[in-house]
C-alpha cells in the first residue's frame, strides 16, 4: 500500500496527467400483466388463451469511457438482459452480458466498435421497444423473420449478432454511415482451418433532416457448413423506411426483403424470400403517446414459385403515458393473423412472454397493461 502512495506521489511530482474517465450504470425495468388468445388453429390444442406476466426486455448496462487525449476516447459497454417475472430457466435465458457488449475507440475519425450488437433487425419498426407498451407488439413479429418465430426463419438473429467489429462513420450533412462484419454471426467462427466460416456483412446508412429520416439497410450472412461438399445455408435481407415528423403526427413506411438461402452441396443456393411493408405511426397527446402500426408480410417465394398462404398481417394499438420523466404506464393490444399455412408468432412471444410459438395458420392476440421505469 505504501510502495502505491510513493509511485502515485512520484508520478504527480513529474507532472503526468492521467486521463479522465466516467463509468454508468442504466437501464430499464419493464413489465405487465398480458393476456394471449390463440385462434383459428387448426386443431383444438392450438387455440385457447393464458394470462401472466411478461418482460419488456429489462436490462441493467454498466459503460464507460475514457479520454486518452488529441480527441481520442476508449469507450466499453457490458449490457445485461433479465427476465422480470422469473427471470427464464437458470442460468442460459438471462446471461451476464447477453444483450449489446462491446469495447471501442472513438474520434474525429468516427467510432470503431468489437462485441455483440443488434445488425440490420428490425430498422424502421414502430418504437413499443422503448415505451411501456407490449414488446410483444412490435412490428419486428414480421420484419424480423421468414414465415416463422424460430431461430430458422430469423433474420439477423432478430436480435445482436456475435463477433463483430463495426465502424460508424461521423455523421455529415446529416448522414451517418456504418458498416459491421461478423466473423460468425451466430455465435462461433468456426471450426479450426476455415475461420471464415459462418460470416455475415451490414451496411446501412441513416439520413436525418429535420422532420424527416430516411434509412437503408443491407444484410448478408452464410452458414458454417458453408463448405463445397456440406449442404449451405445463408441469408440475405435488406431495408428501406423513412419517418416524417407532421408536428401533430409522425408518419412512417418500412419496406423489407427477407430471404433464407438453401442449398446441397455444390449447387447453387435457392432462396425462400418474402417482404414486409410496415406503417408505424406515433401521435403525442399531453404527457402521453398514442401508437398504431400496420404490418403485412406477403407470401413467401421458393426459387422464385409462390408458396400459397404463407402471409400474415399484424396490427396493433397502443398508449404510452409518461408518469414521471423516467416511468411511463402503457396500454397495448395487437393482433396476428397468419394465413393457413403461415406460422408467424407475436415478438419475442416465447422468450418474453412465456406462451408458446402458434402452430401454423394459428392466429394470436395479446392484451397488455404494463409499466416502465428507467434508470
Amino acid at each position: 500500500m505504501k510502495k502505491s502512495l510513493i509511485a502515485l506521489a512520484a508520478l504527480a511530482a513529474t507532472g503526468v496527467a492521467f486521463a479522465q474517465s466516467t463509468v454508468t450504470l442504466s437501464g430499464n425495468v419493464k413489465a405487465g400483466v398480458a393476456q394471449t388468445k390463440y385462434s383459428g388453429g387448426a386443431a383444438a390444442t392450438d387455440n385457447g388463451s393464458a394470462t401472466g406476466l411478461a418482460d419488456g426486455s429489462s436490462r441493467f448496462i454498466l459503460s464507460g469511457s475514457e479520454d486518452l487525449g488529441g480527441g481520442l476516447r476508449g469507450n466499453f459497454q457490458v449490457d445485461t438482459r433479465f427476465r422480470m417475472d422469473d427471470n427464464g430457466p437458470a442460468p442460459t435465458s438471462s446471461p451476464l452480458a447477453g444483450g449489446n457488449t462491446f469495447i471501442g475507440l472513438s474520434g474525429g475519425f468516427g467510432n470503431v466498435q468489437a462485441g455483440k450488437l443488434d445488425t440490420h433487425y428490425c430498422m424502421g419498426s414502430d418504437t413499443h421497444g422503448t415505451r411501456a407498451t407490449a414488446l410483444q407488439a412490435s412490428s419486428c413479429a414480421l420484419l424480423g423473420f421468414v414465415n416463422g418465430s424460430g431461430g430458422g426463419q430469423a433474420i439477423a438473429n432478430a436480435s445482436r449478432s456475435t463477433n463483430v467489429v463495426r465502424y460508424t462513420a461521423p455523421t455529415m450533412g446529416g448522414l451517418t454511415l456504418q458498416g459491421t462484419y461478423s466473423f460468425g454471426f451466430s455465435g462461433s467462427e468456426g471450426a479450426v482451418g476455415s475461420t471464415s466460416d459462418g460470416n455475415a456483412s451490414h451496411i446501412q446508412g441513416v439520413y436525418v433532416a429535420g422532420p424527416l429520416t430516411v434509412g437503408a439497410s443491407m444484410w448478408q450472412a452464410k452458414g458454417e457448413n458453408q463448405t463445397a461438399t456440406a449442404a449451405r445455408t445463408g441469408q440475405k435481407a435488406s431495408t428501406i423506411m423513412a419517418n416524417y415528423n407532421l408536428g401533430v403526427a409522425t408518419i412512417g413506411l418500412t419496406y423489407d426483403k427477407s430471404a433464407q438461402r438453401a442449398a446441397a452441396a455444390s449447387a447453387a443456393f435457392i432462396d425462400t424470400e418474402r417482404t414486409v411493408t410496415s406503417i408505424p405511426v406515433t401521435v403525442p397527446m399531453g404527457a402521453g403517446t398514442a401508437l398504431l402500426t400496420y404490418s403485412k408480410a406477403g407470401n413467401t417465394k421458393t426459387g422464385g414459385v409462390t408458396n400459397a398462404n404463407t402471409g400474415a398481417t399484424l396490427l396493433s394499438i397502443g398508449y404510452d403515458y409518461a408518469l414521471s420523466k423516467r416511468t411511463s404506464l402503457g396500454v397495448s393490444y395487437a393482433k396476428l393473423d397468419n394465413k393457413s399455412a403461415a406460422g408467424y408468432a407475436l415478438y419475442t412471444q416465447t422468450a418474453l412472454n412465456g406462451t408458446p410459438a402458434n402452430a401454423v395458420g394459428t392466429d394470436a392476440a395479446q392484451f397488455y397493461l404494463g409499466l416502465r421505469h428507467a434508470f
